[in-house]
């Protein structure tokens, strides 16, 4: 059960610069540095990270084998 009584206190805005929401006091937050961030996707976001897709590409085209790889 919640006790708050009064209104909600904005105490920062999400420093991703296509958000900007306001970050409530009490709410669960990402941090970056001294930067708040209100979700994961924002801070993603924020810090320039790109989702790719992992496979050999990323080691420039060329198979590598590893010790831990259930396929070999």
């Amino acid at each position: 059960m919640s006790k708050v009584t009064g209104p909600l206190e904005v105490i920062d805005f999400c420093a991703n610069p296509n958000c900007q929401g306001e970050i409530f006091f009490g709410q669960r937050v990402m941090r970056h540095g001294k930067d708040l961030y209100c979700g994961n996707n924002c801070l993603a976001e924020g810090i320039g990270a790109v989702v790719i897709k992992a496979d050999d590409s990323i080691k420039g085209g060329e198979a590598s084998e590893h010790e831990n790889d259930p396929t070999g």
